[in-house]
């Protein structure tokens, strides 16, 4: 089989070990997962977004790739539909929450959005709980990146 009938069928199987398997072996997997969390079937998205959360053990910086493209998919001026990213982002705050911390300031502005809310919300609180002292760190940082560059961005 290939790679993306592998993935594709521990995802319908819910086979977290097989998916861990299968990301910590081939770094492309993700690729196929990030397709399949716009499935329609909820418990197929819930699995792909298990294993794009399972491949940041292994591949942080790649899942952290993955963490960009969502935020700015979740952006409006993005016209992309993201109404499934949320849930990713929750996953992987689920796993490794570390990898969200340079995200933490427009997860924060993303869950002013009602369809975005909940799961940012619950990203987020679980960043905070896991990651004690780094969040404020990472916030201050930002702050301190958008007044050296001049602007009065929102954050």
């Amino acid at each position: 089989m290939s790679l993306r009938e592998d993935v594709r069928g521990a995802v319908l199987r819910g086979d977290a070990r097989e998916l861990d398997s299968l990301v910590a072996a081939e770094p492309r997997a993700l690729r196929f997962l990030l397709g399949l969390t716009y499935q329609t079937d909820e418990s197929t998205r819930r699995n792909a977004a298990r294993g794009i959360a399972l491949a940041g053990r292994h591949h942080p910086r790649l899942v952290q790739g993955v963490v960009r493209r969502l935020v700015w998919a979740m952006n409006d001026e993005s016209g992309t539909n993201a109404a499934t990213a949320p849930a990713v982002i929750n996953a992987i705050a689920g796993e490794r929450p570390e990898l969200l911390l340079g995200a933490v300031p427009d997860l924060i502005r993303l869950a002013a959005d009602g369809a975005l809310h909940d799961e940012l919300v619950a990203a987020l609180q679980t960043v905070v709980e896991r990651c004690p002292g780094k969040v404020g760190r990472e916030l201050q940082d930002a702050l301190n990146r958008r007044i050296e560059e001049g602007g009065s961005h929102d954050l």
